[in-house]
């Protein structure tokens, strides 16, 4: 080998070396940058500015292209969708790729626990919040955050401060990909409450957050043996419109504590919410059908079972029910109730329940053979005939607990009348048998 070609091959051993040696440091000294202060500052406001919100870290962790975090918890500004948010045991993938156009670009995100209080603040509030320092404030860091995918194991969401309006969502799972300056969130789990509603199981869910709206896409979701399936749009600074599909869902938690032993059974049908955000109050209307309807212990239904000795009114089954509904604060408008038992009974009608009160007018059909045993009913009281059965109207009103009705003394005068009416014919006939005894 020639001096030349030694001197060469020593040449690039020590370019090797030199290579070694200074890719040891750069990656000390990356590990040592990534680890201060200053790389924790950096990527902590290009995740504020994705939020807007003001957020911490705590301190972060760098092995093979991982980050870890034992956490990071922000407050919302005027302009993010929550108030409190925080999370726990924190992995990112991250792509060096993305650095080259100053992004941090995390391909997958995983986050072991999620809590999120929606914001309560109102639109006002959120405007004065809002102002023209943001937009300077954007301007000392050109780094962006570019998340790929998220995916976290169990989040809890709440929402609401007045008991009438509160609620939550918790244990839930899902995954979280970006859409065209959306994000698309998927969910597998989850338990819903919220106030004066059943508690609901989530069975999937798909949304779509855009930052202003929430879009509910589809879900299913699962009350004791019911099914819902809830759609619509939540407008954080506006309102929330959700549609709720019902099937199948238990009646009673629906309905107030003094009523759920009188009227039981399961129901379908469409229910529409409208909620002014951030504080308003709930406005709810529906139409719905009664399944497996039992209705019984009401004081009317007593008297009719006494009066037509006939036990099956103090508990009827129900084959058909029916009605459509609003409810907005304390009132609650009826119209076109339909409850039915074939070949016995059938209620229709329309009431106002506010303050705990009811008031509202029904008419009541009953059959011929159950008005044999009411003396004068069905000349003076059940006076017209129509789909098989004699009708009259009842007004029901006072207290939901305990409402008063107007039939029992109009039963109990129309027997009253009879019973005297025959008393006179039988009278008068007593009399007349006298005077043909009496010799003329």
């Amino acid at each position: 080998m020639t001096r030349f070609e030694r001197g060469t091959v020593w040449a690039v051993f020590l370019f090797l070396g030199l290579l070694v040696v200074v890719a040891f440091f750069a990656r000390a000294a990356a590990g040592r940058y990534l680890g201060s202060g200053r790389f924790r500052q950096q990527i902590t406001h290009a995740v504020d500015q994705e939020l807007k919100a003001k957020g911490t870290f705590q301190p972060l962790r760098f092995t093979d292209g991982t980050f870890y975090s034992d956490g990071f918890v922000a407050n919302g500004t005027g302009r993010a969708f929550f108030s409190e948010l925080r999370a726990d045991q924190i992995r990112a993938v991250v792509n060096w790729r993305g650095l080259l156009d100053r992004r941090w670009e995390v391909n997958e995100l995983h986050i072991q626990n999620l809590e999120v209080r929606f914001a309560g603040r109102m639109p006002a509030e959120r405007a004065r919040t809002t102002g023209p320092a943001r937009p300077a404030a954007q301007k000392q860091s050109s780094w962006k955050l570019d998340l790929r995918r998220a995916e976290i194991a169990q989040s809890a969401w709440h929402w609401g401060s007045p008991p009438a309006t509160a609620g939550s969502l918790t244990k839930s799972g899902f995954t979280l990909t970006p859409d065209h300056g959306a994000w698309l969130l998927e969910a597998s789990s989850g338990t819903l409450t919220q106030s004066g509603w059943p508690v609901l199981t989530i069975e999937s869910a798909k949304l779509r957050y855009t930052g202003a709206s929430l879009f509910v896409t589809e879900s299913a979701l699962r009350a004791g043996d019911g099914r819902l399936n809830v759609d619509g749009e939540i407008a954080f600074d506006r309102a929330a419109d959700l549609r709720v599909r019902l099937d199948q869902v238990d009646f009673a938690p629906l309905m107030p504590a003094d009523w759920r032993l009188r009227l039981r059974g399961k129901i379908a049908g469409t229910v529409k919410l409208h909620a002014p955000l951030p504080q308003g109050a709930l406005r709810i209307e529906g139409d719905l059908q009664l399944v497996e309807g039992q209705l019984e212990a009401l004081p009317v239904l007593d008297q009719i079972a006494a009066f037509t000795r006939t036990e099956r009114f103090r508990r009827l089954a129900l084959t058909r029910g029916s009605l459509t509904f609003s409810n907005e604060g304390d009132r609650t408008v009826v119209q076109n109730l339909l409850l039915e038992s074939a070949g016995l009974m059938r209620v229709e009608g329309s009431c106002t329940i506010a303050q705990k009160k009811i008031d509202g007018v029904f008419q009541i059909g009953v059959t011929a053979a159950s008005l044999q045993w009411l003396p004068g009913s069905q000349a003076r009281v059940f006076t017209v005939a129509r789909d098989g059965y004699f009708w009259t109207p009842v007004r029901v009103s006072g207290p939901i607990e305990h409402p008063h009705e107007d039939l029992t003394k109009r039963l109990l005068a129309a027997a009253a009348s009879e019973l005297l009416q025959d008393s006179e014919g039988a009278l008068e006939e007593a009399a007349k048998t006298l005077l043909d005894l009496i010799p003329r």
